[in-house]
């Protein structure tokens, strides 16, 4: 899939969804420098409902997008999805996969990302003394959120199943010890 194919793929699929759910929104393509790939901007003045508390409803769009993407062109970068300036903060590829076709391995930006956020929601929760939920994430991505926390005195994580994601997405609750 050519470049601007994937890019009408996205652009249509986007729409088409905001559409569905009744929103009233444009999707518009901002190409990155050259070879970073794309991502697509969202105009409404229904951006609150759009991006849902605390991003969830901008991150499920995000994932289903990305979801149709790869179901057209496995090799198809990730897609980020940005609406008022505010994006769910993943960018760059998808994980790539492993012999058997799941996605597991993934690149150096994304595990240092990942990290980074799970040592900040941590120090939120000690802070202020509640829960955080995270995701939802594939196994890999857990796997690294779990390992940056697995020596902190103060918290601790579980993982918890999300059944509207996928069999394989759960979240990660990070919770006081």
């Amino acid at each position: 899939m050519t470049q601007e194919e994937l890019q009408a793929l996205a652009k249509n699929s986007l729409d088409k969804m905001v559409e569905l759910l009744d929103f009233q929104a444009q999707a518009t393509i901002q190409n990155a420098e050259e070879g970073q790939g794309f991502k697509l901007n969202l105009a409404s003045e229904d951006a609150g409902r759009i991006i849902g508390r605390k991003g969830q409803t901008l991150e499920a769009l995000e994932l289903v997008l990305n979801r149709i993407i790869k179901k057209n062109d496995e090799d198809a970068p990730w897609v980020p999805v940005e609406i008022d300036g505010y994006s769910t903060g993943r960018t760059g590829d998808a994980p790539k996969r492993d012999k058997d076709g799941r996605r597991c391995i993934l690149d150096d930006e994304t595990v240092d990302q990942l990290t980074r956020m799970a040592l900040d929601c941590a120090k939120e929760v000690r802070h202020w003394k509640k829960s955080k939920r995270l995701g939802p994430y594939l196994p890999a991505e857990r796997r690294v959120i779990h390992t940056a926390l697995k020596d902190d005195a103060e918290v601790t994580t579980e993982s918890i199943p999300a059944p509207e994601a996928g069999d394989r997405m759960k979240y990660v609750e990070i919770l006081l010890k």
